[in-house]
């Protein structure tokens, strides 16, 4: 399990590891904290899956259910334009509020996505998957969904006067088209076709993953919730 917040599982992560055990179009809801460091079960129902810790079954971490895709779009940025954005990415090593996350943490190992503003309201960084994203040839596409979770995060917890931390409660992801390591791609985050603001302590996102000639190959909705 990789993680995220400090102490928990990355959301994005296990949300590609719990979709592809499932081997369906799906949307997926985060209903509780994703231990670390603990095998976990996918449970088929009539009308949805769940996945639990098997020492606790009755409580519910993921929930997935099928879902036509249907993914807001935007235009594309350049990865000179995405990396502009990043400059002004708005943390630092004392403000971070999951510094060791895989994804977008401050350690060596992270992948780094660190979006900033990019001045017409959506928030963008640079995108690279490393040569270890490969195992067994095969693009480990988890590192991806962290990715496209943690640049709307920024986007919902920073964008706008009203600044809140906020966790993920629902997330899908599409990829359209091969996704190479060692590949420069712009990922952008904004408010898709969601309201553009807080809707008390309801926010919706989207991102979408531009290769260098402006193609989206891969994209992402999310909902989430302000914790505080």
């Amino acid at each position: 399990m990789r993680q995220g917040q400090t102490g928990m599982g990355q959301g994005g992560f296990t949300c590609h590891q719990f979709v592809e055990a499932i081997g369906e179009p799906v949307t997926v809801a985060l209903r509780s904290p994703i231990p670390l460091e603990t095998g976990l079960d996918v449970v088929h129902l009539d009308d949805c899956w769940h996945l639990v810790d098997p020492s606790d079954p009755g409580t519910v971490i993921l929930e997935a259910t099928r879902w036509d895709v249907d993914y807001p779009s935007t235009n594309a940025v350049t990865i000179e334009e995405a990396a502009v954005a990043r400059e002004a990415f708005p943390l630092t090593a004392d403000t971070h509020p999951a510094p060791h996350c895989m994804s977008c943490g401050l350690g060596e190992h992270s992948l780094h996505v660190h979006a900033g503003p990019l001045g017409d309201g959506r928030w963008a960084t640079p995108f690279r998957l490393p040569n270890w994203s490969l195992i067994d040839g095969e693009v480990d596409m988890s590192l991806l969904w962290m990715a496209m979770d943690c640049s709307c995060g920024w986007y919902i917890s920073h964008s706008g006067p009203e600044h809140r931390q906020a966790v993920t409660v629902q997330f899908a992801v599409d990829v359209h088209h091969q996704i190479t390591p060692e590949t420069n791609y712009a990922l952008v985050a904004w408010h898709g076709d969601y309201a553009p603001t807080w809707d008390g302590r309801k926010r919706g996102a989207a991102a979408a993953l531009f290769d260098p000639s402006g193609t989206c190959v891969a994209s992402s909705r999310s909902f989430w919730v302000a914790t505080g």
